[in-house]
C-alpha cells in the first residue's frame, strides 16, 4: 500500500490542530485488507452528509432553465477577466461574506489559468466557467457557508470522473473544502482527466475491487440532505430507435450526387455549371480538395478570380477563411435538453430532427439525411463527446443550409469557398453540406492540410488535387497579383533538373528542405573511418517523399587508445574539419544575447506542442534573419526533441528548458545548420573533455537537439568520466571505451595540423610504419 493511510484521518480534524492548518486533498484509488481505509472514509462520508457533498453519481451539466437564468443575472456577452470575474461571484452568489467571495475568487482565477495552460480556446474557459458557477450555486451551494471555518466543509466523490469535474474538485479544495476522490478499482478515469497534472495526495490500496459493502452506504436509506446531489432521476423509458417509423429523409438517397456527374470536368469550370447542365433531377454537387500550388501567383490568382466569378455569378456563394465561428447559445438552446445516455441511433435522429432551418422542405431532409450519415460513422465512445459533437454539428447545418437555401435559386447550386486549415469536426461539416447539395471547393496552399482529410472517419469521395509546392499560408488574396513568366532557357533548365535529379542518385545542391537522422552504432574504428565521408555515401542512406535519411554519428570515445597521447592528438586533429565546431573547455555552452527564462518559455507550449506562430512573433525569437527553410527546420527538430525521449532527470519543465536554451544558439552554430546540405558534407560537433565536470543539463539538450538536426557529435573523453550520462538517455549515443584511462592531460591546439606522416593515424591504426 502506498502513501500513508492515516492521513485521511487529517479531514476529520479542525484546521487548528492539523500540520500544516490547511484543507486536504485526497486521492484513494482502492483499500486496504485491514479496513482502514474503508474505516476513515465512512467517517468522511458522514460529515460530507452533513453540511458537505457526497458525490456517487459525478456532476450532471447544468440543466437549460439554470444556464438562461444565470445568464438573465450577469449578463449574455462577457470577456472573462479577474475583475469580471469578482463581479460575477457577487452577483450569483450573493450570501458570500467577503473573506469567502476573495478565496473562491482567487480559486476560479487559478483553475481558469489551469486550463488556458492545458491549451483550452476562450470558448472552452467560458463554457467551463458557467458550469462552475452553475454547480457552485445549484447542487453544491449549501457548502459554501463553510468556507473559511476551522472545521471545513467535507467533499467526497466517487467514481469515474472527468475532466471538469476534476477541475472544480480543485477549485473546491483551493477555496477551504477538504477534498476526497475514492476510485475502488482504477485510476483511469483520473489520469484521462488530470491530461498530465496532479490533483489531490494519492494514497494506493492492494486491493481494486467494490467492497462488499461500500462504507458510504450505512445511511442511504436516509433522507437526502440538501448539500448531498441526489441520484438524477431514471429517465423514462425510450423506444428503441428500430421501433420508430422510418426518419422522414428516408426515400431521398439517391436525390444527391456528389461529384459522380462531373465526368473529366475540372472543379474550376465545373462549380459554374447550372443545373441543367448536370444531372436533371438531381442535387448535383461537388466537393473538391485542393492542396498546395505549382506557383504562388498563379495559384493566388486562381484563387481571386474564382471568387470574383463567384459573385458575379447568379449562384449563392460564401468564402469561409479561418474557423467556424462557435454555436452561439441561442443555436445551441434547442440542443441542451437532450439526455446523452439515450441509445446512439435515437440520439442520431433526435438531434436530426432539430435541425429545422427556414427554407424548402428538401434541403431540411437532406441536411438532417447528411447529418445523420456523419454521426453514424462517429466512433466517439464517451457520451458526452459524442453529444458535443452533433450539437456542433447540428447547429452549423441549420445555420449554412438556411443561408445558403433560405432564397435558393433552382437552376444553381449554392457554392462553399472553404480557404485554410481545417479540423476534423470542420471537415465534418463540409461533407455533409456537400451531400446537402452545395458545391464544396476546399483550398489548403500549405501540403500539411492533406494529413486531417486522409485520417478522417468519412467516406474519402471528395475529389482530391495535390499540387507540387508547399506554398505559405496567407490571406485570401484581395487582389491580383504580379505575374512573373519563364524563358525557354528557365523551362529548359528545370525539365534538366528532372532528368538528372529525379531517382538518379544524383542530387542538385539543396535539393531537399527536411531531413531526419539515421544515428549509426559504429566501432571505435568506424568514427574515423566514416567522419569525413558525405551523407550519400555512407550505409542507411536513402531519400524518401522528400525526406533525406541522414546517417550521422554520436559516439563518446573514453581512454587513449594504447596509451599513446601522441597518436591520440593526432587522431583528434585530423577529425577537425572546416566544418567542425570544436570544445576544449567545459562548460563549454555560453548564451550570446538576450534570452528568456523557463516560466516565459513554458507559454509557448502546450500539451508538450509547440506554438510556431506565436514563439516567432514574439520578442524571444532571434531567429527571423534566417532563411524561412532554416527556422521551420529548427522549429521542427525543437518539437522532434519535445517527442523524443532523449533527456532524462530534466524535470517536469524540461520541454520550456529545451526551448530556452535552443532559442539561444551560437551564431556558429547556426551556419553550420544554415549550410548543412543533407545529402552533402555533415557538419561535426566536437568536445575533446579532460575535466571532472558533468555536462549541464543545458548542454545536453544541445547535444541531442544537433544529433536530431544531423550533425555528426563525438566527445573524446580521456578520463573516462562521465559527462553526457546524467541527462543523456543511455541508448542516444554510443559509449566506445579505448585502450587506457588518462589523466591531468593538457588539450594542444587542434586546429593546426601536424607535418604529414606516412599514411596518418589511419595508417598508423593499419599497421603502416610512422616514425613521428
Amino acid at each position: 500500500m502506498t502513501g500513508n493511510t492515516s492521513q485521511l484521518e487529517d479531514c476529520l480534524l479542525p484546521l487548528s490542530r492539523r500540520t500544516p492548518p490547511s484543507p486536504r486533498f485526497f486521492r484513494v484509488i482502492g483499500y486496504d485488507q485491514q479496513g482502514k481505509i474503508l474505516n476513515d472514509l465512512n467517517k468522511i462520508g458522514a460529515l460530507a452528509r452533513d453540511g458537505g457533498a457526497y458525490l456517487q453519481n459525478g456532476l450532471a451539466n447544468p440543466v437549460e432553465p439554470e444556464i438562461q437564468r444565470f445568464f438573465r443575472e450577469v449578463g449574455e456577452q462577457f470577456t472573462l477577466t479577474a475583475a469580471l470575474v469578482a463581479r460575477h461571484l457577487t452577483v450569483w452568489l450573493g450570501q458570500l461574506r467577503p473573506a469567502q467571495r476573495t478565496t473562491l475568487d482567487a480559486a476560479m482565477t487559478e483553475i481558469l489559468d489551469i486550463l488556458k495552460r492545458q491549451g483550452a480556446n476562450d470558448n472552452i474557459c467560458r463554457n467551463a466557467y458557467i458550469k462552475f458557477m452553475c454547480w457552485l450555486r445549484g447542487p453544491l451551494g449549501g457548502i459554501l457557508k463553510g468556507l473559511g471555518q476551522d472545521t471545513p466543509p467535507k467533499v467526497l466523490y466517487e467514481g469515474e470522473i472527468g475532466r471538469y469535474e476534476l477541475l472544480f474538485l480543485q477549485l473546491l479544495y483551493r477555496s477551504g473544502c477538504d477534498v476526497v476522490y475514492v476510485n475502488y478499482c482504477s485510476e483511469d478515469s483520473y489520469t484521462k482527466a488530470a491530461r498530465g497534472g496532479t490533483y489531490g495526495h494519492p494514497i494506493y490500496g492492494e486491493v481494486r475491487t467494490p467492497p462488499a459493502v461500500p462504507p458510504t452506504s450505512k445511511s442511504a436509506s436516509a433522507s437526502v440532505p440538501k448539500a448531498v446531489v441526489p441520484t438524477p432521476p431514471v429517465p423514462a423509458r425510450q423506444p428503441d430507435a428500430s421501433s420508430l417509423v422510418p426518419p422522414p429523409w428516408q426515400g431521398v438517397e439517391e436525390v444527391v450526387l456528389v461529384n459522380r456527374w462531373m465526368g473529366g470536368a475540372s472543379f474550376w469550370d465545373a462549380v459554374f455549371l447550372p443545373c441543367a447542365q448536370r444531372e436533371t433531377g438531381k442535387f448535383c454537387s461537388l466537393f473538391s480538395a485542393c492542396f498546395g500550388g505549382n506557383d504562388r501567383a498563379e495559384y493566388r490568382n486562381q484563387l481571386y478570380h474564382l471568387k470574383r466569378t463567384l459573385d458575379a455569378s447568379p449562384k449563392k456563394g460564401l468564402l469561409m477563411e479561418g474557423k467556424i465561428p462557435a454555436p452561439t447559445n441561442n443555436e445551441a438552446a434547442p440542443f441542451r435538453s437532450l439526455d446523452k445516455r439515450l441509445p446512439r441511433p435515437l440520439l442520431i435522429r433526435t438531434l436530426a430532427e432539430k435541425i429545422v432551418p427556414s427554407c424548402g422542405k428538401v434541403p431540411v431532409l437532406l441536411a438532417q439525411r447528411a447529418f445523420s450519415l456523419v454521426m453514424e460513422q462517429y466512433a466517439e465512445k464517451d457520451a458526452v463527446r459524442f453529444l458535443n459533437y452533433g450539437v456542433r454539428l447540428a447547429c452549423w447545418l441549420k445555420r449554412y443550409v438556411e443561408l445558403f437555401f433560405e432564397q435558393y435559386r433552382s437552376e444553381h447550386e449554392p457554392a462553399l469557398v472553404y480557404y485554410g486549415p481545417a479540423t476534423e469536426a470542420e471537415i465534418s461539416l463540409l461533407w455533409a453540406l456537400a451531400h446537402a447539395g452545395v458545391d464544396v471547393l476546399y483550398f489548403s496552399p500549405a501540403l500539411l492540410g492533406q494529413e486531417p482529410f486522409e485520417k478522417h472517419f468519412l467516406p474519402h469521395d471528395w475529389q482530391t488535387t495535390v499540387y507540387e509546392q508547399d506554398l505559405p499560408m496567407e490571406p485570401f488574396p484581395q487582389r491580383e497579383e504580379r505575374v512573373r513568366a519563364s524563358t525557354t532557357a528557365y523551362n529548359a533548365s528545370r525539365e534538366l533538373d528532372q532528368l538528372l535529379y529525379s531517382d538518379t542518385g544524383m542530387f542538385r545542391d539543396r535539393q531537399f528542405t527536411r531531413s531526419q537522422p539515421v544515428t549509426l552504432k559504429t566501432t571505435y574504428d568506424e568514427v574515423g573511418q566514416l567522419w569525413r565521408e558525405e551523407a550519400q555515401y555512407r550505409p542507411s542512406f536513402r531519400t524518401e517523399d522528400g525526406i533525406v535519411y541522414v546517417p550521422n554519428l554520436f559516439s563518446k570515445i573514453s581512454g587513449v587508445d594504447k596509451g599513446d597521447q601522441k597518436l591520440y592528438w593526432d587522431r583528434i586533429r585530423e577529425m577537425v574539419t572546416e566544418d567542425t565546431y570544436l570544445v576544449t573547455t567545459v562548460p563549454f555552452l555560453h548564451v550570446n544575447g538576450p534570452s528568456f527564462s523557463t516560466p516565459q518559455a513554458r507559454s509557448f507550449i502546450h500539451d508538450g506542442r509547440l506554438d510556431p506562430n506565436a514563439l516567432k512573433s514574439s520578442r524571444f525569437y532571434r531567429y527571423d534573419y534566417l532563411p524561412d527553410d532554416t527556422q521551420d527546420y529548427i522549429l521542427e527538430k525543437i518539437q522532434a526533441l519535445i517527442d523524443y525521449d532523449l533527456i532524462v532527470n530534466g524535470g517536469p519543465d524540461v520541454a520550456a528548458s529545451m526551448l530556452s536554451v535552443l532559442m539561444n544558439l551560437d551564431k556558429e552554430l547556426l551556419r553550420l545548420l544554415q549550410n548543412f546540405d543533407f545529402t552533402k558534407s555533415i557538419p561535426k560537433f566536437l568536445v575533446v573533455d579532460v575535466t571532472e565536470k558533468v555536462f549541464t543539463l543545458e548542454e545536453c539538450i544541445l547535444l541531442a537537439f544537433l544529433n536530431l538536426v544531423g550533425f555528426d557529435i563525438a566527445i573524446f573523453t580521456p578520463t573516462g568520466y562521465r559527462n553526457v550520462e546524467k541527462y543523456l538517455h543511455p541508448d542516444s549515443f554510443d559509449t566506445l571505451v579505448v585502450g587506457e584511462f588518462a589523466f591531468d592531460l593538457t588539450i594542444p591546439d587542434l586546429r593546426t595540423k601536424r607535418a604529414a606522416s606516412s599514411g596518418g593515424w589511419l595508417g598508423r591504426l593499419f599497421g603502416s610504419n610512422h616514425n613521428g
